[in-house]
């Protein structure tokens, strides 16, 4: 099989991601990796979790910025997936707290608006991706540039 190019590899994989919004986050806790379900959404190209701001995953961010980002892929009985590299932190703007609560689709079942105080808006750039399609038995990595 030829090697797909980067630039329609990368459309390829967001376009995975933009309909498997289920993903596996994972942070460190000092020396002990830390792994959980999120909601990954896209708002204005950029990445975003959605989260209380009490959870564990907060205060792990604040301490370690890398992260990694896993999405399970399947596709007619085969399975693949995206390992997204890169740094999170936690967003402080009020206006894009605001924005990114509209694309979240579970925002309102949680939170009571933008401003409420159990609401942390996590940022995620990736900058390295692993890649391995439904049924294809070698993956492809590349780093992003944004």
């Amino acid at each position: 099989m030829a090697k797909v190019n980067e630039s329609a590899l990368q459309q390829e994989m967001l376009a995975w991601i933009k309909q498997n919004q289920y993903v596996y986050l994972a942070t460190s806790d000092k020396r002990q990796a830390r792994v959980r379900p999120v909601v990954l959404f896209l708002h204005a190209d950029r990445y975003f979790f959605a989260t209380f701001s009490g959870d564990a995953k907060v205060a792990q961010i604040q301490a370690n910025r890398l992260v990694e980002v896993c999405i399970p892929l399947h596709e007619e009985g085969h399975t693949g997936y995206i390992r997204l590299s890169g740094s999170a932190k936690i967003v402080t703007n009020a206006a894009l707290k605001s924005e990114a609560s509209e694309r979240c689709f579970f925002f309102d079942q949680y939170f009571g608006g933008y401003d409420d105080p159990d609401y942390s808006l996590i940022e995620f750039d990736p900058d390295f991706v692993e890649y391995l399609r439904p049924g294809e038995g070698f993956s492809q990595s590349f780093n992003l540039k944004r």
